[in-house]
């Protein structure tokens, strides 16, 4: 049954949340909330289900939130009559278009439809979506590991971030969760956080990327690093560089010496690289006399103009 009841004012505290498990709890839309209800009241009533006596909401979980903490006695409430897949396909039709729900949230809405029986062929007609939307989304729930979709139901994890982790093997996406999420990365930095713990071999280099991730990608990324706006382009390029110079040396130093096997192979690479370095080092080294005699010509140019 499809009908939809008159909205009407109920107590928050008789309002079920049991279908919210499907939803990515973020403090910072409940804030937003908060604002808006202060600023302009309720504009809509909230979207329930009602079933076996119970009312249960299947849209409207931010203002309900938001209320309650606001010490909201009621909310006005809409109720309809749904079966239990029907209701799943309800709360994604709510939300359609308007980019409230994210696509994993969507796989988790799609595999409680899933457990009511229907094919992925008979949820694509009933959510009125392309067989291969419901696909995607499905293969994005089954490659993050379960616990990430815990940590993402409670808020702890974006699920931005979230998104960038399925390429990893689920032991490593809760190894490259936990580092990005002490980091306080965002989804770009876990992108490049990923992409570079793919392309390295080294466990060294690997332990480096979880115990640091911001250095690790000021080093391999310092074009992305913010630099010194007092500095002039050429002084930001010469930043940058000297960045990725500071980080390369470690990790150069912790695979040297190389193996007997590649010793030889690596031969002109390595006095090559020598030359450089030497070179580096003796320019390095003349900027920080030039600096030096500056600062000590300095003292001299006052006391001769004052005597």
């Amino acid at each position: 049954m499809n009908r939809m009841a008159a909205a009407t004012s109920r107590s928050v505290e008789t309002l079920g949340t049991a279908l919210e498990r499907v939803r990515c709890r973020r403090p910072v839309l409940i804030e937003r909330m908060m604002g808006s209800l202060s600023v302009h009241g309720q504009l809509a009533p909230l979207v329930a289900v009602e079933r076996k006596g119970t009312v249960e909401i299947l849209d409207g979980f931010k203002r309900l939130a938001a209320a309650k903490r606001m010490g909201w006695p009621a909310l006005v409430v809409s109720t309809t009559e749904r079966d239990e897949a029907g209701q799943w396909a309800t709360m994604l039709a709510l939300n359609r278009g308007f980019q409230s729900m994210t696509e994993l949230e969507e796989a988790l809405v799609l595999r409680e439809i899933a457990q009511t029986g229907l094919t992925q062929v008979q949820m694509a007609e009933l959510v009125q979506r392309h067989k291969c939307w419901v696909s995607r989304r499905i293969g994005l729930l089954e490659r993050l590991h379960p616990e990430l979709v815990e940590a993402m139901k409670v808020g702890m994890l974006a699920p931005g971030v979230a998104r960038r982790l399925l390429s990893l093997p689920p032991g490593n996406q809760l190894q490259i969760a936990a580092a990005a999420r002490s980091a306080g990365l965002g989804p770009r930095d876990t992108e490049l956080l990923v992409g570079l713990w793919q392309k390295a071999r080294d466990p060294a280099v690997r332990q480096h990327l979880l115990a640091d991730p911001r250095a690790a990608l000021a080093q391999a990324y310092p074009e992305l690093s913010p630099v010194d706006p007092r500095l002039t382009p050429q002084g930001q390029q010469l930043s940058r560089l000297l960045r990725l110079v500071a980080g390369v040396g470690p990790r150069l130093s912790r695979l040297l010496p190389p193996a007997e096997a590649d010793r030889l192979i690596l031969s002109k690479q390595i006095q090559e690289a020598r030359r450089a370095v030497s070179q580096l080092a003796t320019s390095l080294g003349s900027t920080e006399s030039a600096r030096s005699a500056g600062g000590s010509e300095e003292p001299g140019a006052t006391a001769t103009s004052s005597s």
